[in-house]
């Protein structure tokens, strides 16, 4: 007994893009696809490509549809003949199966300019609710919450959502908007292992070996998100060898921002994405080692112009040395840079803030008064980023712990507050 015929497919679809990237599906007015069908022998078809101006007989089993207006499309092709039943595809419904977004303008950026980081789905479960419910009494109105891929798909194609929903559900009630960090390569995408690495090497700070994977994630995590988190951050601080191993690679790092955004578009075309936060200024401040040094101008200088709506950098500069002056220098060359390539979009800075902890990077030790008048003048007397988030709302260990790293915060281990906390309530009144 012969078999059944196999089952038309319409091309392409979301398991192309997640095999050979959504640009597939994704692109900038206008936007060309060519859709075809497999296993669409002996049909004849009629193309609905949702007023999309097309090429190629309409009637075939191929078609080349250009979009000239941005929007979601829902494409559909009914095949008929041949003496089996007519069929409409995508089946199920065109919104749950295929769709082409095409871009126009960067995504409107969500409200508010008052942020801070906090990574507080690593923080103790009992304090996870009162960090939130200071953040909103302060005034706060966005957290940075790294949501990293090495805790949600531990296992490839395998996402554990239950270890940060709560998290975000929670800063959703508290009227918080949520930032998400997005990035930290699992050792099944990296190929590193902990066992194989130095001390002090983070595995997850290598690049995935398959761009694909680190799409699909970001698809994956703004798709489940989508109405709860409005933003997300492509990669932390790509330019830091801190954060990239073996060492910063700016090729590598706009290959995977433009992959991530791309996906992220077509998982939901409102959320905006910010590129990496970059560490310093994005261009050369005479500390930068050879491999992290312009990273704005690699990202100019490409396809990574067209990856983002927002850019992002993370501008420590020391409140004893130069103070105001000095971090309001690097903010503007970063703006200069932007306009310079006609660039008039936001820029936020994601990180900002100073240690209470002794001897930050060599440094003068700051005190807790003192951090709190380097709040006043980063909230206050900053002029050019559209949204400040200060690294990091809590100190990450008690006061025992002499490192400098453990003690950014507004409050304590304990979540007793010190003065920055107090000062940055006051600014909101």
């Amino acid at each position: 007994m012969a078999g059944a015929d196999p089952q038309p497919i319409l091309h392409p679809n979301l398991s192309d893009a997640m095999a050979g990237g959504f640009d597939l599906l994704v692109g900038r007015a206008p936007f060309t696809v060519h859709f075809w069908v497999e296993n669409g022998a002996g049909y004849q078809a009629q193309w609905d490509a949702g007023g999309a101006v097309t090429s190629d007989a309409t009637t075939g089993v191929g078609i080349v549809a250009r979009f000239d207006l941005p929007g979601v499309y829902y494409p559909t092709v009914r095949l008929s003949g041949g003496g089996r039943p007519p069929v409409t595809l995508p089946q199920g419904g065109a919104a749950q199966s295929q769709k082409i977004v095409v871009l126009g303008r960067p995504a409107a950026s969500p409200a508010g300019k008052y942020g801070v980081n906090q990574d507080v789905a690593w923080d103790p479960p009992s304090q996870r609710g009162p960090e939130i419910a200071l953040m909103k009494a302060a005034g706060v109105q966005w957290l940075r919450l790294p949501i990293r891929w090495s805790w949600l798909e531990p296992q490839a194609g395998t996402y554990a959502w239950h270890s940060l929903d709560p998290t975000v559900d929670q800063a959703n009630s508290a009227g918080l908007r949520v930032l998400a960090v997005l990035g930290g390569t699992p050792a099944w995408s990296s190929g590193v292992t902990p066992e194989s690495l130095p001390k002090d090497v983070y595995a997850d700070a290598f690049a995935p070996r398959r761009t694909s994977d680190f799409a699909n994630y970001v698809y994956e995590t703004v798709q489940h998100f989508q109405g709860r988190i409005p933003a997300y951050e492509l990669f932390n601080e790509p330019n830091s060898i801190n954060h990239w191993r073996p060492t910063p690679d700016a090729r590598q790092f706009v290959e995977l921002l433009c992959a991530g955004y791309y996906a992220a578009k077509y998982a939901d075309p409102s959320s905006v994405i910010v590129a990496g936060g970059l560490n310093g200024n994005g261009l050369f401040l005479g500390w930068e080692p050879a491999g992290s040094r312009d990273f704005l101008k690699a990202i100019y200088g490409g396809p990574g112009a067209n990856c983002f709506d927002v850019m992002a950098i993370h501008p420590y500069a020391d409140p004893t040395e130069n103070g105001l002056a000095g971090l309001q220098g690097w903010v503007d060359a970063t703006r200069a840079y932007m306009r310079a390539q006609g660039d008039g979009r936001e820029l936020w800075l994601t990180e900002v803030g100073w240690s209470t902890g002794p001897h930050l990077w060599g440094k003068a030790t700051i005190s807790e008064q003192q951090q709190a008048e380097w709040v006043t003048a980063v909230y206050r007397d900053l002029a050019g980023p559209q949204k400040v988030f200060w690294y990091n709302f809590k100190d990450v260990a008690g006061p025992a712990l002499t490192d400098a790293e453990y003690h950014w915060g507004w409050l304590r281990y304990d979540l007793t507050p010190k003065p920055a906390y107090s000062t940055f309530l006051a600014l909101q009144k």
